[in-house]
């Protein structure tokens, strides 16, 4: 009982450090990242859109949502629940009539409603410190679709990711999670390929930072060491997918 109720302490602990660390990430980086460097959102967007809108069933649950744009440019006609851990203003990115901006933690959100369809766009890196407590809360959610949004780590993506354990002690890139989502049946999976392009090495520097939730102060240097003997421009291609999920 009392190291069953420690682990549970030390998880805690983990998760409120990590969420310290990612809200001090985001801050910095990801709204340049998403509308400044790379294209994905653009991308994503159109594919559920146009490609996908066929699994697309409102109520429509965002999780991480940032300041909105994907859910703004794909789901303009339908019901959608924005939730992010940071505060995002109206202001800050417009917000359509039938969309809803709550600042929240995806295990503390609760719904009135039934939600339909669950978005996990390049999210889950932030929320899978516990995956049994995460499939307990998409179990509780019980969206009938689930679209899981993530990259599939090949390419130079895979050589950045290397690059990372090697020099970092506890690095959290965005990964596939065996087992999640638990109870769903993959019914699609749809590849595109991303561009992540900037000024310069550091600026690309800062934005691999985010994407494997580092800091990089100290070895900023290196990084960039590494991405001017890999690259011949700061800009390279990140392959991706829009996974779909139906309720077993």
């Amino acid at each position: 009982m009392k190291i069953t109720l420690m682990l549970k302490q030390i998880l805690a602990l983990l998760k409120f450090l990590k969420m310290k660390f990612i809200n001090s990430i985001k801050s910095k980086d990801i709204f340049d990242f998403k509308e400044s460097y790379c294209d994905e959102n653009t991308i994503i967007s159109s594919l559920l859109r146009n490609t996908l809108k066929n699994y697309i069933k409102p109520p429509i649950l965002d999780v991480g949502a940032g300041i909105g744009d994907i859910s703004y440019r794909a789901f303009d006609d339908k019901k959608v629940i924005m939730i992010d851990v940071n505060n995002i203003s109206k202001h800050d990115y417009p917000c359509r009539p039938t969309h809803f901006r709550r600042r929240a933690d995806f295990f503390e959100f609760e719904s009135k409603e039934q939600i339909k369809t669950l978005l996990i766009s390049h999210t889950l890196q932030f929320i899978d410190n516990d995956i049994e407590m995460l499939n307990e809360k998409v179990k509780e959610i019980g969206p009938e679709n689930i679209i899981l949004i993530i990259n599939t780590n090949d390419g130079f993506m895979k050589e950045v990711i290397e690059w990372t354990y090697e020099n970092f002690d506890n690095p959290n890139p965005e990964v596939k999670i065996n087992g999640f989502p638990e109870g769903y049946n993959l019914v699609k999976s749809q590849p595109f390929t991303a561009t992540l392009k900037c000024n310069d090495f550091e600026t690309l520097a800062l934005q691999i930072a985010y994407l494997m939730l580092i800091e990089i102060d100290t070895m900023m240097a290196t990084l960039i060491s590494f991405l001017k003997r890999k690259l011949g421009t700061p800009t390279f291609e990140i392959n991706q997918a829009v996974e779909i999920y139906k309720k077993a």
